[in-house]
């Protein structure tokens, strides 16, 4: 017996709605939560502000002048996304063919979440010329907001003429590299049928639309570096020593000339809840091994070494940054 679309619509509307609410507990995989502030935005551009540092504790001495507080805005737009439409043909509800379908459909939630991850992390990768909260590229050797130089390179002994990119981001600040702004969650199952141009063209759309934004933030607490030649793991724990060590050197700016440098860092220990290390699919098995032993073989002797950083980061590689 043919399955009439009315009847279909409620079934796909069911399973897109029992999939949605447990789509909803996570906006975005938590593999992303970590370095991603996240909070509700009621309008098209959303305009964030971000004021100059206060002057710090000096002794009073009878008079002391004033500091005006400088405003950054830097603007992040929503705009509308959709997942899907899933194309339904006439032929197929006639002859009860529907289950195909009905898992489709059952899955645009779920692969809406994971397409969100997806565009955070490819805006964070075009960091080297997208513009973060003070209007430089995410990643550059010099900022307008603070000082610091988050774009950095390495060379290896090899000579295998391989590129591989490591994004590394601090995750236990208040601010964070990146920002999600949620205008409006993804929305109820839309549909045509039951209208003259389903009916017209015997094939009924689905789908379901969201609108959001998506920007990089604070660079201090990012840095991205592109290495020449595969590393050996001694040569890949100097690397991660190296962006640990550039963390440290970012500075905020001063509320007022006489201040003393203000490190962003300043008393910040690497951590697996504190650092993350996004890196090419390559690279990954080899800073896995980084983040989880606690000795490194150090040539091809047999001789070990003890590693400072197991337990220190969290390796994830991403498709973003190549393979």
């Amino acid at each position: 017996m043919a399955v009439d679309v009315t009847a279909f619509t409620a079934l796909a509307r069911a399973e897109f709605q029992n999939a949605l609410i447990e789509a909803r507990d996570r906006p975005f995989p938590a593999a992303y939560d970590s370095f991603t502030m996240k909070f509700p935005s009621k309008v098209r551009v959303e305009t964030h502000t971000y004021m100059s540092q206060i002057p710090r504790l000096r002794e009073f001495r009878g008079y002391t002048p004033g500091n005006r507080l400088a405003s950054t805005p830097w603007t992040v737009p929503n705009l509308t996304y959709r997942a899907g439409p899933i194309l339904v043909n006439k032929e197929d509800l006639d002859d009860e063919q529907t289950a195909g379908y009905l898992n489709s459909i059952n899955s645009l939630p779920a692969q809406a979440e994971k397409d969100i991850g997806r565009k955070i992390i490819s805006t964070l990768v075009a960091g080297t010329t997208g513009l973060c909260f003070d209007g430089t590229a995410m990643f550059a050797d010099s900022h307008t907001i603070g000082a610091g130089d988050n774009l950095m390179t390495a060379d290896n002994s090899g000579n295998d003429g391989v590129t591989h990119k490591i994004i590394a981001l601090v995750t236990d600040s208040p601010l964070k590299p990146m920002i999600f702004q949620d205008r409006e969650p993804l929305s109820s199952l839309e549909t045509d049928a039951d209208t003259p141009e389903g009916k017209l063209r015997r094939e009924y759309q689905y789908w379901a639309d969201c609108r959001f934004g998506v920007s990089a933030a604070a660079w201090p607490c990012g840095i991205h570096m592109t290495i020449t030649d595969t590393p050996t793991l001694t040569e890949l724990i100097g690397h991660v020593r190296d962006i640990i060590n550039r963390f440290r050197t970012f500075t905020l700016p001063k509320g007022n000339d006489v201040d003393d440098a203000l490190y962003f860092h300043e008393g910040w220990m690497p951590s697996t809840s504190g650092l993350t290390l996004l890196c090419n699919m390559a690279l990954g098995e080899l800073l896995d091994v980084i983040a989880s032993q606690p000795l490194i073989a150090a040539g091809t002797s047999g001789a070990t070494i003890t590693n400072q950083y197991n337990g220190k980061f969290l390796a994830i590689p991403v498709g973003e940054l190549g393979a």
